[in-house]
């Protein structure tokens, strides 16, 4: 099992992250650091559980409020396409289910979070001090790739329940590394 562990993981980081169709290394595409910080958010909330009543309602979107909305805004599927799971984005001060918090600075970060600490909502921010500060998620980028960091102290707080099967996949704040 120690063996097939690493392939296992490798396999299910593949399946998450990458696109349907094969791509040959001469066709690659390169993506902006928005381009990838969307498609994690729309992949993330799928492994995230929200306690009753609080969450998107069955049938509504994910309102996922921004900083700066606009920059995330192409790289998500326009609404009632039918394209899988639905999304509205927001300016922040807005109700919400998933908190962007890229591009903030820490001081104000460290204000938004903590304004919606105890409140069920997915707080993702990109920088080092983010999982200090409370957020649940933090990207981070190692060896020229991003990755994710989860704070289970954070999720626990806003009601938020992780996968396991993230968590595999993400470095744990407080509790070791699992990759």
């Amino acid at each position: 099992m120690g063996k097939l562990r690493p392939i296992l993981l490798a396999a299910l980081f593949w399946v998450l992250l990458c696109p349907a169709s094969p791509v040959a290394a001469a066709d690659r595409l390169t993506a902006t650091p928005d381009q990838l910080r969307a498609l994690y958010v729309q992949r993330l909330v799928k492994y995230v559980a929200w306690p009753d009543g609080a969450g998107p309602a069955p049938g509504q979107p994910f309102v996922i409020a921004a900083m700066d909305p606009a920059r995330l805004r192409p790289y998500f599927p326009i609404p009632g396409t039918g394209e899988g799971l639905e999304f509205r984005l927001v300016q922040w001060p807005a109700r919400c289910d998933v908190l962007v918090l890229v591009g903030a600075s820490r001081r104000e970060a460290a204000a938004i979070i903590k304004r919606v600490a105890d409140k069920p909502v997915l707080t993702i921010t990109q920088a080092p001090a983010g999982p200090a500060l409370g957020a649940v998620i933090n990207f981070y980028m190692q060896g020229g790739r991003l990755k994710i960091e989860v704070s289970l102290e954070a999720a626990r707080r806003a009601g938020l329940s992780i996968s396991s099967r993230l968590l595999q996949l993400a470095r744990v704040h407080g509790g070791g590394a699992h990759e």
